[in-house]
């Protein structure tokens, strides 16, 4: 049988506190009960698939990290198991980057990540394979920015990451907990619709998980599953608190 490599895309539970577009806050921690108990069932669901991930690429804010730990302690890993990857981090346009009163999200490194929140089982030898552009001046082609337009994330930024991450991961089956911006831009990349109208991609809920498979040797990749919750508890199993890119509202 040929080998297949699969790609697992999550997006992670309830927050602390909602995320509210241009109010809010924009790096909560997962919800102290909710959040947790569906990061448990995310988890759970990845461990039993028949091919498990075997890496774990995580964007650096809170709420991905926690349920990435999560997430690696499933599937029977976790010394050096989460890698941080800049290009995964939140869309950086102002609506989901900027409070009222100005202040910027401030992304913080991997070691206070390990040190202050206390992310033991992050790898602090990974360094990230799209780093994030401090000087909008000067950035890289496809390096993330303060301020990224949509098109930028989409033809740019996510390309550039997801190519980056299948090429480190050298043929294994891998992990990406993200946001559903930058997951809905890697989706799209790899769909390989011809246009936006004919793609299979919409709208993402907490706690979804799709993936997508490749043969060994082949260059194409196959949706097999989009957005599903049918792992999550209670009502969410329905899928609630869905987002979705602008360009794919339809």
């Amino acid at each position: 049988m040929t080998k297949k490599q699969h790609i697992y895309f999550v997006r992670y539970g309830l927050t602390k506190y909602p995320l509210v577009e241009d109010v809010g806050p924009y790096d909560s921690p997962l919800h102290p009960i909710y959040g947790y108990e569906h990061g448990i069932a995310i988890s759970r669901k990845l461990a039993s698939m028949p091919c498990p991930p075997e890496v774990v690429y995580s964007s650096g804010l809170h709420r991905s990290l926690s349920t990435s730990q999560m997430i690696v302690h499933a599937i029977g890993k976790t010394e050096n198991s989460i890698l941080v990857e800049d290009g995964l981090v939140e869309w950086l346009t102002p609506s989901l980057t900027v409070e009222p009163d100005g202040t910027r999200l401030q992304i913080r490194s991997v070691q206070d990540s390990i040190d202050k929140l206390t992310f033991t089982e992050i790898d602090p030898s990974y360094k990230s394979l799209n780093p994030i552009a401090r000087d909008s001046n000067n950035v890289p082609d496809g390096a993330p920015y303060f301020f990224e337009t949509e098109e930028y994330l989409i033809e740019k930024r996510m390309k550039v990451t997801a190519d980056r991450i299948l090429e480190h991961a050298d043929g294994k089956n891998i992990c990406i907990v993200s946001h559903v911006p930058c997951a809905q831009a890697m989706a799209l990349y790899l769909e390989g619709a011809p246009s936006i109208e004919e793609s299979k991609i919409g709208p993402w809920p907490l706690g979804g998980i799709t993936m997508f498979t490749r043969e060994e040797g082949s260059e194409k990749w196959n949706l097999e599953m989009y957005a599903d919750c049918s792992h999550m508890p209670g009502e969410y199993k329905n899928g609630l608190k869905e987002w979705c890119l602008p360009c794919l509202t339809k």
